[in-house]
């Protein structure tokens, strides 16, 4: 199942990206993001392939899902794939940028069901996942305009 979005955001592109590659940035607009650790050195020129363990409060749980970067290119593009025991989930974001203070933020959201079950899920819960995440993009588009004079 593959979900797309994407929203203009009035702040550059370095600004918009840094929320993106951002541990403490990402808590202010990620939904229930509760922390990243990471289980490989992490090289902030490449992170490619540098692995990672986020955790979601999901209702009153806290779920902990393993990832790794698989694509980065610094203010345009940052690709992950989380793994979770029902799905595996591949999260690109691509930035465009419209003008020195204007940009257009991409994301797409591929979600593979590991079993029968998890492809009913994710069939039920598509209508949820498609909103879950134009708030997410709507939070970030929030806190990186209201933070257009601030640059990482």
């Amino acid at each position: 199942m593959l979900i797309t979005s994407q929203t203009e955001i009035q702040a550059p592109i370095k600004l918009v990206f840094s929320y993106l590659e951002d541990n403490d940035k990402q808590k202010e607009w990620m939904t229930g993001l509760e922390g990243t650790e990471y289980l490989t050195k992490f090289d902030i020129n490449n992170p490619v392939g540098v692995k990672f363990k986020q955790r979601l409060r999901e209702g009153n749980r806290i779920q902990e899902y393993e990832g790794q970067v698989t694509e980065y290119n610094k203010n345009n593009r940052i690709s992950i794939q989380m793994n979770h025991s029902s799905f595996l989930i591949n999260v690109s974001y691509k930035l465009q940028e419209i003008s020195p203070n204007s940009s257009i933020l991409y994301i797409s959201e591929e979600v593979t069901a590991k079993a029968v079950s998890g492809k009913i899920l994710s069939i039920l819960f598509r209508v949820f996942m498609k909103k879950g995440l134009e708030k997410q993009m709507k939070a970030l588009k929030q806190c990186a305009e209201s933070n257009d004079n601030v640059l990482a």
